[in-house]
């Protein structure tokens, strides 16, 4: 019995997950409409932001990327999940064996000074992590 406790608590302690995990979700990320959706409705879909950058920034548009959009504020949303391979628990040759598998998923919102939608952009990175370094995917 106590074998299979620790077992379970060593596969829990392997895994990692924070964030916003509705950056994963292209039906909510779809909802946000540029140039109509407001901080409010970002705000009901996605809940506060993990990251806030205020500054003004001239951008293409995104409906028309003749014209120039001044984006005052932006707001970043993430999710990382990790997950250790079990070979890295071998005492000496884990360092070798084992590594940390990871994903971050990122979603920013660019606002106008209207506090409506004006730029959409994501990003994810999955890669590996050990000993000796990251290796991207």
């Amino acid at each position: 019995m106590i074998h299979l406790l620790l077992i379970a608590v060593l596969t829990l302690a392997g895994c990692y997950s924070s964030g916003n995990v509705g950056v994963k979700s292209q039906e909510l990320v779809s909802q946000v409409k540029i140039g109509q959706s407001t901080k409010k409705d970002v705000t009901l879909l996605f809940g506060q932001p993990n990251s806030v950058t205020r500054g003004s920034v001239q951008v293409a548009s995104q409906a028309n990327p003749t014209q120039m959009i001044t984006v005052v504020e932006t707001w970043g949303y993430q999710h990382t999940q990790a997950r250790v391979d079990g070979r890295s628990w071998i005492p000496f040759a884990g360092m070798w064996l084992g590594g940390t598998d990871y994903e971050v998923e990122a979603i920013q919102f660019g606002f106008d000074g209207k506090d409506v939608v004006q730029q959409v952009s994501s990003s994810s990175q999955k890669g590996r992590a050990n000993a000796f370094g990251v290796q991207q995917q």
